[in-house]
């Protein structure tokens, strides 16, 4: 009995790591600036160097650019890219040798009322929604003219796009069969053009989805709010999808790593070019006569 209440907790840290990373990692990269900066100089020296992004023929240039860049960026990877890439990796493999264990512990602990939330929430990673909710959010930063929010809306459009393709071109190409075939988690029926949606359960198009649009919608949004809701939704729709036994443990983890790092890609193509992390400020008063150094640490 005992064994087996510490195999359950065990399998709830993995599924809650597992859906948790991409906040984790995006939380990882929030660093503090010393204080002798003043927070609105920071801010406008980071509008200065970012590139604008407008509904126009250079955006949708920016979509086959990005996309070069996203697929070669392993040649112009450091070592730290690499460990990420080796721990995303691990990750994926451990879960997928315990997809059955979380699957059946997932089932076995549903209820009604979490599925009925989760399949609310669940709308917003629909790809069939996404169209719908990023238009009426381009509407209101048109009309409200809101410039952060159109950027928004077509940076997480992008992200929605390119994401989707990496993801889709792994569903035709390894065929894995969904948990409602009751076939296990090691049924692949490979590479196929005509593959049926019992078979393109990885990776995750919801959680893909999810994590590619609130990925941008964190990163321009940079608060204490707006990233926890955005992750909050993303995460409760990966979950959903283990949940309903639509996709195993595995499968969630790699969509929702490909919509967070493809959101990332593009966001951080469209920055411009980055601010000198040193940089040195002449100080002259009536008294004084000296040289301010600053560092930015992110």
């Amino acid at each position: 009995m005992l064994r087996t209440k510490l195999t359950d907790c065990i399998i709830a840290v993995v599924l809650t790591i597992c859906c948790l990373f991409p906040a984790l990692a995006a939380a990882s990269e929030v660093s503090s600036a010393p204080t002798i900066i003043a927070q609105d100089s920071l801010s406008k020296q980071t509008a200065m160097t970012e590139a604008p992004v407008e509904f126009n023929k250079d955006y949708f240039k920016g979509y086959v650019t990005d996309f070069s860049n996203m697929v070669t960026s392993p040649s112009r990877w450091d070592s730290s890219d690499w460990l990420t890439t080796a721990a995303v990796t691990g990750a994926a493999l451990v879960l997928y040798s315990n997809d059955a264990y979380i699957q059946k512990w997932v089932l076995d602990h549903k209820t009604a009322s979490r599925s009925d939330i989760g399949d609310k929430v669940t709308y917003l990673g629909s790809g069939k929604f996404t169209p719908a909710l990023l238009g009426g959010m381009y509407l209101y930063g048109h009309f409200a003219d809101d410039g952060k929010m159109r950027k928004t809306v077509l940076l997480s459009a992008e992200s929605f796009v390119l994401s989707g393709v990496f993801t889709q071109v792994l569903k035709y190409g390894t065929g894995r069969h969904r948990p409602y075939m009751d076939d296990g988690p090691n049924a692949w029926s490979g590479p196929s053009f005509s593959g049926s949606g019992s078979t393109m359960s990885f990776p995750s198009g919801h959680a893909q989805t999810a994590f590619s649009i609130a990925t941008v919608i964190a990163s321009e949004y940079d608060n204490y709010v707006v990233p926890a809701l955005a992750y909050g939704v993303a995460t409760i729709t990966a979950l959903n999808r283990v949940q309903r036994n639509a996709h195993w443990s595995s499968d969630i983890f790699v969509g929702s790593t490909i919509g967070y790092f493809t959101g990332k890609a593009v966001v951080a193509a469209h920055r411009g070019t980055t601010p000198s992390r040193i940089s040195f400020t002449p100080i002259i008063d009536n008294r004084d006569m000296g040289m301010m150094v600053t560092y930015r640490f992110n």
